[in-house]
């Protein structure tokens, strides 16, 4: 696909989706970026969207569109995944997150390693009262394309989520071998609470052995994530991180 970007003197300058001739074999040039270290990047989460997400609102500077319920999406990138994604499970942390209430504005206020710490954090805001510390199963995945690419992203199972999350540990371990060893998929799926709302969850199923490059990509993210220097990008749709509807 082909776009005019920007003009000069009545000319338009056109830009494509599809690599051009002249960088045909050169895409594994990573020139300009050989100081980038692993602390100048950030992962990206996946978030998946609710009724009340504001991916989903065309007034709202965050919306994507074709951005529907039960979708997963790239935070930072902006993709829609659709409602199931294939990835390599690599590294388990629980965190507490600390998200501003949504009807008062939402917005993202850290990650930290335990609830402790996390509360001494909300306290030191200036409205506590409207930030909520949230217990987050938070998995680093290596996301797997049909085309055979991968991309690193962060995948947290909140709330009504953490089932998924303990399932996927279960599996994780009675798969046995390094948590990386296999390839799942997640996907959105509808469910009521008690009050009969709808809102959509996470399901997680293995779907087989990863093929040694995938295996070895995602054994290379392990060693970044446990140097600990990784930076999660949390986004602010806080219908997504932590609002979601309680049972």
């Amino acid at each position: 696909m082909t776009k005019a970007v920007a003009k000069a003197n009545e000319s338009a300058v056109i830009v494509s989706d599809d690599i051009p001739a002249h960088l045909q074999g050169v895409m594994q040039d990573q020139r300009g970026s050989e100081e980038v270290a692993a602390d100048d990047l950030v992962i990206p989460r996946i978030d998946l969207i609710q009724g009340l997400s504001k991916v989903r609102k065309k007034t709202d500077p965050n919306y994507i569109e074709g951005a529907e319920e039960g979708q997963l999406y790239n935070v930072v990138t902006r993709q829609l995944y659709g409602e199931e994604v294939m990835f390599v499970p690599v590294y388990f942390q629980k965190q507490w997150l600390l998200w501003r209430d949504a009807d008062l504005g939402g917005g993202f206020g850290g990650a930290f390693p335990d609830q402790a710490s996390a509360e001494a954090a909300r306290q030191q805001m200036e409205s506590p009262d409207e930030w909520e510390n949230i217990d987050t199963p938070t998995h680093y995945v290596l996301v797997v394309h049909e085309d055979g690419t991968t991309e690193e992203a962060v995948i947290s199972m909140a709330k009504t989520k953490a089932k998924a999350s303990r399932y996927l540990n279960s599996l994780a371990r009675i798969n046995g071998g390094p948590r990386f060893s296999r390839v799942y998929k997640v996907k959105g799926v509808n469910e009521q609470n008690r009050q009969g709302q709808d809102y959509y969850t996470l399901q997680v199923e293995t779907v087989g052995f990863a093929p040694e490059p995938i295996f070895k990509q995602a054994e290379h993210l392990y060693d970044t994530i446990k140097s600990g220097n990784v930076t999660v990008a949390q986004g602010d749709d806080t219908a997504d991180a932590g609002g979601d509807v309680e049972f």
